[in-house]
């Protein structure tokens, strides 16, 4: 073939590779590369690959309760833009006097932390959604939550709550009159098996924290004898890095390190992050209002803990170690009501939290600003959820974590 032949044919060929190239630019702009898979190994199961959860971690939604005029909330849109979470943050009203007041034994601040709770639950139930995650705005997390810990904790709780074969072989479905077990849709199982989800707490210890942490305060067979499933996870931090009362927790039930938990509730504290169905939602709204609260309950929290408790309350499991835990400091209900006494459980690990640079029970989270970025540095955002949100490494000084 002649070299005036060739020519033309080495310009279309040129041209076809621009083209390709072009296009798989484009596409890889329009769809960024997914989120790196990790291993799921549970007993009984094979090791499956972990897919990465949607934006909204498998709930319909992700609710924040954060007054507009918060300064926690820059920080943690920062830490969602991040791990690329869809957030929701409903507008809270203006609360008024009569809303206020005539609640006795409850501090301002306390109240406007449980109206907001209660105003974000009636957004959710108007939505048509039938899941729904909250958490308060002070909440920090691990920069694997979407990428890791989020599938592994919804495998689990799906693989704990499914129907069970009676003794004839078939499937049970007495308990799932509705059962829906498509993981893609429910990935936490069918919502008519659960209640609450305690994704981030500040202890769900078993018992008082007053009632103490010595060696034998919880025993193995106490893990056994409750519903519950355990398995591996390489973002649970080691034993010494973990709250010195969740370390006793699990050192005292046998659990062995890297591994997580999800158990029916037992003594949980604190509503850090928590998820709810629709018709759970409903249930608390009618028994949670602070004009139904029983006399002796002063926090929201704690009202959630009594309903958790009951028998004729809700339906609440753990996971333990959480996957949320708050960001040392002082609370948005301190400050209003001006408590300067520390709790017992933020006392107990505030050193060992400015030691390690990280909030109790979090690997590598965004309390320390580490990953924080100029709200107009596109470049270093999409750095950060590259590196960060979707490889899982922490990038803090001697802390690139293996997947």
């Amino acid at each position: 073939m002649s070299s005036i032949l060739r020519r033309p044919l080495l310009r279309a060929r040129h041209l076809v590779v621009v083209v390709i190239l072009v296009f798989l630019v484009c596409r890889l702009w329009i769809y960024p590369p997914p989120l790196s898979h990790s291993w799921l190994s549970l007993p009984g199961n094979r090791k499956a690959a972990v897919v990465p959860t949607n934006s909204t971690l498998g709930f319909g939604r992700i609710y924040v309760i954060s007054k507009e005029d918060s300064p926690r909330r820059p920080g943690l849109l920062q830490a969602a833009n991040v791990t690329e979470l869809d957030l929701t943050i409903p507008v809270q009203p203006t609360w008024t006097k009569v809303d206020l007041e005539g609640h006795d034994g409850i501090g301002r601040g306390s109240v406007l932390a449980w109206l907001g709770h209660l105003h974000s639950l009636r957004q959710f139930v108007e939505s048509g959604v039938e899941t729904a995650l909250f958490f308060e705005d002070d909440v920090d997390w691990d920069i694997r939550l979407r990428s890791m810990q989020a599938p592994l904790v919804a495998t689990a709780v799906r693989t704990l709550l499914a129907p069970k074969p009676d003794p004839t072989g078939s499937l049970n479905t007495d308990a799932h009159p509705n059962s829906r077990s498509d993981p893609k849709r429910y990935p936490y199982g069918d919502p008519a098996a659960w209640d609450l989800l305690y994704l981030g707490h500040c202890g769900d210890y078993w018992h008082s924290t007053g009632d103490g942490f010595e060696k034998g305060h919880v025993k193995p067979e106490d893990l056994t004898a409750r519903p519950h499933i355990s398995f591996n996870d390489s973002s649970v931090p080691d034993p010494n890095n973990l709250h010195p009362w969740t370390a006793s927790l699990l050192e005292n039930l046998g659990v062995p390190p890297r591994t997580r938990l999800v158990h029916s509730s037992v003594f949980p504290l604190c509503t850090f992050a928590y998820a709810v169905t629709r018709d759970a939602a409903k249930h608390m709204l009618k028994h949670l209002s602070l004009e139904a609260r029983a006399d002796d309950v002063v926090a929201y929290d704690v009202a959630i803990l009594h309903q958790c408790r009951s028998s004729s309350g809700l339906r609440c499991w753990t996971i333990n170690p959480e996957l949320f835990h708050h960001m040392p400091g002082k609370s948005m209900i301190s400050g209003i009501d001006n408590h300067s006494n520390i709790p017992p459980v933020d006392a107990t690990g505030r050193e060992q939290a400015e030691i390690r640079h990280e909030s109790p029970n979090i690997d590598c989270g965004f309390w320390s600003g580490a990953f924080s970025f100029k709200p107009n540095d596109k470049r270093r955002l999409n750095h950060l959820r590259r590196e960060v949100g979707r490889k899982g490494r922490c990038l803090k000084p001697g802390r690139d974590l293996p997947y």
